[in-house]
């Protein structure tokens, strides 16, 4: 054998030219097999060092989201709230705006039931506090739902460059406003399939 770069002699499997340094066939085969072994050894380190996250099927997410009569909304940012803060994003997903939420909606379905005309409560006033409370909700369920998708594309960044993360991790403002959390959950579901998370049991 001979380098291919200054032609010196070279001894049966020599990785370098002893004269220039050059890589040798063989030396470029093991590289490359050391850069494999490397690339899975960190792919595995980060398997190893995933968050855990629930998995839950599409069909009992919609079914959860229609019997609860959307109840399943504060539930669903209560209980994963500490998962996703611990994901190590600038996005964070605020206990206060989960308590506010949970009241406003537990209102929403509590106030048409109360006559608060009895009172002393003048029948506008109390339309008027009506739709003040369901404009709320509207909002803070919506700031509450962009977080959570904030959250979720930065850490799937991580994975599959930021670009990537937006187009493909909830990227449906429409269904991110009319479903919140349950559209949500499905894409928790699709990261879990993408090796972003590891379900938790």
């Amino acid at each position: 054998m001979k380098c291919n770069a200054c032609g010196a002699p070279l001894e049966a499997g020599q990785e370098k030219c002893t004269y220039c340094g050059t890589l040798t066939p063989y030396g470029e085969e093991k590289f490359k097999q050391r850069e494999a072994q490397k690339i899975e050894a960190e792919r595995q380190q980060r398997l190893d060092n995933l968050p855990a996250m629930k998995f839950v099927p599409a069909s009992a997410t919609v079914l959860l989201y229609i019997f609860t009569g959307t109840f399943y909304s504060p539930y669903w940012y209560a209980v994963r709230m500490k998962s996703l803060n611990s994901l190590g994003t600038k996005a964070k997903l605020q206990a206060w705006a989960v308590g506010i939420f949970a009241v406003l909606m537990f209102a929403t379905f509590m106030l048409p039931s109360y006559d608060l005309t009895a009172s002393g409560i003048s029948e506008e006033l109390s339309e008027n506090i009506y739709n003040t409370v369901l404009a709320l909700l509207i909002l803070v369920s919506g700031w509450l739902a962009y977080s959570v998708k904030n959250i979720l594309q930065e850490h799937a960044s991580q994975f599959i460059g930021k670009t990537n993360a937006v187009q493909s991790i909830a990227n449906s403002n429409l269904m991110l406003i009319l479903f919140g959390p349950a559209y949500l959950q499905l894409q928790v579901n699709k990261m879990i399939k993408m090796n972003m998370f590891a379900p938790k049991i």
